[in-house]
């Protein structure tokens, strides 16, 4: 059950738009419950728990179709290392069910996991343009759109040339993680 409950969210975020997600959760949580505010931001520098309530649904919305995909490569992941003669092994010396799961199949089943998160970064970067404009977010996103619509080349370049900055940073921490997960994998 908890598998098919897992995919079934996994193809519901993938499946689903984060804007479209972002829209339902504003009329839902923000009209219907009241719980969040609907757009704006506060900066968490100067009301802690006002700046979280305004960036749950814009956070969650945006992770969402991110999270998806990471629950679709870890179960497809986990399923083809718990196929390998190394798992067989260690549950042929006595290990517990959990103990091979755990220690052995999901240290090795992360590796492609993690590496699918750091190239989705690039997609949570674009994805920042469209949820700051449905949440109303003063951030790089917007900063693109408007400088597009003014014509403002220069900052249009500074803020893609940041973002291409964070995006390599974090693909080279991937990768250092990677091989610090499997030290048989050498650049």
């Amino acid at each position: 059950f908890t598998d098919r409950a897992a995919m079934l969210f996994s193809l519901l975020g993938v499946t689903l738009p984060s804007f479209w997600v972002g829209i339902l959760f504003i009329i839902f949580f923000s009209v219907q419950l009241r719980w969040f505010p609907s757009s704006g931001y506060v900066s968490i520098y100067e009301n802690v728990f006002q700046g979280l309530r305004y960036l749950i649904l814009p956070a969650v919305s945006l992770a969402l179709v991110m999270a998806a995909v990471s629950a679709r490569m870890a179960r497809s992941a986990m399923l083809d290392v718990l196929r390998q003669d190394y798992i067989r092994t260690a549950r042929a010396k006595g290990l517990g069910r959990w103990e091979v799961v755990v220690r052995h199949g999901l240290k090795n089943a992360m590796i492609p996991v993690i590496t699918v998160i750091g190239l989705d970064f690039g997609w949570l970067l674009g994805g920042t343009v469209v949820i700051e404009t449905v949440f109303g977010i003063p951030g790089m996103g917007r900063l693109v759109v408007y400088s597009i619509l003014n014509r403002d080349y220069p900052v249009v370049q500074g803020v893609i040339l940041y973002m291409a900055i964070i995006y390599m940073l974090v693909n080279l921490l991937v990768d250092f993680i990677v091989t610090l997960m499997n030290p048989r994998i050498r650049y």
